[in-house]
């Protein structure tokens, strides 16, 4: 065998520009202009250690981030490694790398004892880019320890890859969870006990979260620690981020949700992770730098130089999307035959869904509707989407996916997106809905939706139909204050889609645009003008209050860093410090629900210091947990921190008219109804059937009433059970009697047999519903048009109290005259400030769910 030399490379290449023009392997030209712009403003920054270059989807930042670190590798010989989100975006980098770009990458995916011997050395030699996800890079005893350069890719989206290796995360089916609830089972309240471990599925169960106040469980801190290292098992994910946050629990939060217990800290403290911070150089790339200290909250990095986008890239958009939403003129009922006329129509389709069980339900439904479609999930493309590009016809579903594989020009044409979720974790969940401060991600969740929407136009000449289904995203696409926040083009191409979704009487009107989009016929000419023309007059729009709530959010980040980092070395007094900096940043109404959060905090560093022995910060502790109630009496256990953590006297609070326990269903309602006339149908709908002489059908607009109201109403159909009950909360639920007599000449009295059986509903209510506690206040009323009552009855009448209908039926027009008024003002879920202006309406109408109490046990059955 012949002796191997290796002539040393001459590098005299200025830019990364001039380099890939002397590259002969590539197929793609370039750079484009924009391209080049970015790389010569990375250039004039190259010396710095952390830089976000704003890359938006479709911009070619692949090619950017691989020709810096070609650049860097080759000039310094530097280690260069490429983070993706996943597997599937590792080898699409890759695959890019060497069939467009001719420069030379390496997947490393799997395990790393799998890793090639070659590979390993061609990339310790730094003599080619690695390729990997961010998991692995952040993996314990990671191959990857020793980095010069990190290029990361899709920041905006990687959040939970990177937090995850600081997150224990317990499921039901995990032995673990049931020692768990045991130990917490005394900690937390008993509906959120049996919320956690329900079986079986309830809406309300579902969609439920909370969150553990971690001084509760100080005193418990050595017994949770011994049922975690002895219950999680070695070699799984659980196992390896347990042994980064084992010495650090207290400083962590849990949170809870049915069937799922997750502990994690507040931001991933990133650089403890030794690789990680010694890296020479960090390259962020993210199809927005945000204005809300987004990448500092995800990454856990303070000092990075931002390389905002060139060329108005953030005004114009990629590609044209028409946008068609069939929930504002066209019913649910009718999705069926949508997917099955746009899919017939298009041939190739892509369908966003958010959860595993959806995605089941769509290839079902192609299975037994459009058996001709050929039906791919996300790992059959997740090496290779070349099977589906392939076939004749075609949909690929992804689950709870906001971005991942592209499918630009022919590839598909179709884009189905059907409730997504707007978050994703846990954390986010009860931040957003249930502290109301879903401002904090208004921007992340703004980002995710831009690239879901944009999975099928991913270049300047591409096109697709994006046809939006379900509510979850739907209200930040067709809200005004919304769509404002969206960039130009997206924005015109949305309000487009809107005046004319709202128009479809038959879902061939929609088809027939859609023909029209795609043979660019002279009507779709017309409106292509419309856009451009909509677009423009956005271009120029400012939102100053915006822009000065994102500052205060910025500043907070940066705050927030260096408490984390603070809290995770255990120094509380500094912690502490910067919790008080960050409370005071906060300071404007629209963050009031990320404020309170933050007072809770605050509180918490407090309480630490206490516990140590640190005497005067007892009162502090105390004023921050009344601040955080103050700022949301809906979170119960705020209200007992104080007493229990002090043994002070629990005082109960005046204002506690149940209000915040119905504020999260009126949203969810809210968010279901997208256009005023369909309010007002569902309006009519419940006062018709209110004021019919029919029985059931008043039942039906009784139940409705309620769910529109916020509460949790029921009207069960089996032997024995009562006409509609609501639930206010686990310790408040009224049930009902209703009976509607004909009117002849005189109507009867209520006779014994209807008292009895109003009667009997308490222990039906006992016996059956899961979702209240032992010791509920239940109400029972009986709403009736009878003016009287047989006497006979009366002594059975004693605890049942008396509505008559007519006064019903004016007590909800005045209620449904109030959420038609607030309707108007709603934008989205999980907003603190809108959330205390609605509750300051219904307590000048009465129609809190206090004052409903009030009205409807007025009289006793007994003494009509």
């Amino acid at each position: 065998m012949a002796f191997k030399t290796h002539k040393k490379e001459i590098f005299s290449y200025s830019s990364p520009q001039e380099m890939y023009q002397d590259n002969k392997l590539k197929k793609i030209m370039g750079p484009l202009d924009y391209q080049s712009a970015m790389l010569d403003s990375y250039m004039k920054n190259k010396d710095k250690k952390a830089l976000a270059l704003e890359l938006p989807t479709g911009s070619g930042k692949t090619l950017v981030g691989l020709l810096i670190g070609e650049y860097r590798r080759r000039k310094n010989k530097e280690k260069v490694l490429f983070l993706c989100p996943t597997n599937q975006l590792v080898y699409q980098v890759v695959e890019q790398a060497k069939s467009k770009y001719g420069l030379k990458a390496i997947a490393f995916c799997g395990k790393q004892k799998n890793y090639l011997t070659k590979d390993k050395s061609s990339f310790l030699l730094a003599d080619t880019i690695g390729v990997t996800t961010y998991s692995s890079f952040f993996a314990v005893h990671s191959f990857f320890e020793d980095v010069d350069v990190l290029i990361m890719d899709d920041v905006h989206s990687c959040e939970d890859y990177i937090i995850s290796n600081w997150t224990v995360q317990i499921d039901k089916e995990d032995g673990l969870f049931w020692e768990m609830t045991e130990l917490l089972k005394s900690l937390i309240s008993e509906t959120d006990y049996n919320y956690l471990i329900e079986d079986e599925y309830i809406p309300e169960v579902t969609t439920w979260c909370n969150m553990l106040p971690m001084p509760l469980l100080l005193n418990k801190m050595d017994e949770l620690q011994a049922i975690l290292q002895k219950g999680i098992k070695e070699g799984t994910a659980n196992y390896y981020a347990f042994g980064r946050i084992y010495e650090n629990l207290e400083e962590c939060n849990i949170y809870l949700a049915n069937g799922k217990i997750l502990i994690r800290p507040w931001i991933a403290p990133t650089m403890t992770h030794r690789a990680f911070a010694e890296v020479k150089q960090k390259v962020l790339m993210s199809a927005t730098l945000g204005r809300s200290g987004e990448l500092e909250r995800i990454t856990g990095l303070e000092n990075i130089c931002r390389l905002p986008i060139v060329n108005d890239w953030d005004k114009k958009g990629l590609g044209r999307k028409f946008f068609v939403f069939p929930d504002l003129s066209l019913g649910e009922e009718q999705y069926g035959e949508i997917v099955i006329s746009l899919q017939k129509l298009c041939k190739k389709s892509v369908f966003l869904v958010p959860d595993i069980l959806s995605a089941d339900e769509i290839k079902e439904f192609y299975i037994n509707n459009l058996a001709q479609v050929q039906v791919f999930e996300t790992q059959s493309v997740e090496n290779s989407k070349q099977e589906f590009i392939n076939a004749d016809e075609a949909t690929v579903i992804l689950a709870n996916r906001f971005d991942g594989v592209d499918f630009s020009d022919e590839e598909s044409r179709l884009l189905f997106i059907w409730n997504l979720p707007k978050v994703t974790n846990l954390q986010e969940r009860f931040l957003a809905i249930r502290m109301g401060a879903s401002k904090l991600y208004s921007e992340r969740i703004r980002t995710r939706i831009i690239q879901a929407v944009g999975r099928c136009s991913r270049n300047p000449s591409d096109y697709s139909i994006v046809c939006v289904m379900g509510d979850t995203i739907q209200n930040d696409l067709t809200k005004q204050k919304k769509m404002s926040q969206y960039p130009p083009e997206l924005r015109a191409e949305i309000q487009f889609g809107l005046e004319n979704s709202v128009e479809y009487e038959t879902i061939d009107d929609m088809i027939v645009q859609a023909k029209d989009f795609f043979s660019k016929t002279e009507e779709w000419l017309n409106a292509e003008e419309y856009i451009v023309e909509l677009r423009n007059g956005y271009w120029n729009e400012e939102d100053k209050v915006e822009q000065e709530l994102n500052k205060k959010l910025y500043e907070s980040a940066i705050l927030e860093l260096k408490f984390q980092y603070a809290i995770w070395k255990k120094d509380y007094k500094v912690a502490y410090d910067y919790a008080c900096n960050i409370v005071a940043t906060l300071d404007a109404p629209a963050l009031s629900g990320y404020k309170c959060f933050w007072n809770y905090m605050t509180g918490c560093m407090a309480y630490y210091l206490f516990k140590k022995g640190e005497s005067e910060y007892r009162i502090p502790s105390i004023e921050y947990y009344q601040d955080a109630l103050n700022g949301n009496i809906s979170i119960r256990w705020l209200s007992e921190l104080p007493s229990k953590l002090f043994s002070l006297k629990r005082e109960e609070s005046d204002i506690n008219d149940f209000f915040f326990d119905c504020i999260v269903r009126i949203e969810d309602i809210f968010t279901s109804i997208p256009t005023l006339p369909k309010l007002e149908k569902r309006i009519n709908e419940v006062l018709e059937a209110l004021n019919s002489t029919d029985g059931k059908t008043f039942e039906r607009g009784h139940k409705e009433l309620g769910i529109m109201l916020g509460y949790i109403a029921e009207n069960p159909e089996s032997s024995g059970a009562p006409d509609p009950y609501w639930i206010i909360n686990e310790n408040n639920l009224i049930v009902s009697e209703d009976k509607i007599y004909e009117e002849k000449d005189q109507i009867k009295d209520v006779p014994i047999a209807h008292v009895s059986e109003a009667g009997r509903h308490k222990t039906w209510i006992l016996e059956n519903e899961k979702r209240i506690s032992d010791n509920a206040n239940i109400y029972t009323i009986f709403i009736t048009n009878s003016q009287g009552i047989e006497k006979e009855a009366r002594i059975y009448a004693t605890d049942i109290y008396y509505v008559q209908r007519e006064e019903y039926f004016a007590w909800a027009t005045k209620a449904l005259t109030v959420i038609r008024s607030v309707w108007k003002t709603f934008t989205d879920k999980g907003q603190q400030e809108w959330r205390e202006a609605i509750h300051q309406k219904f307590i000048q109408s009465k129609i809190t769910p206090r004052d409903y109490l009030s009205f409807v046990s007025r009289k006793k059955l007994g003494d009509i």
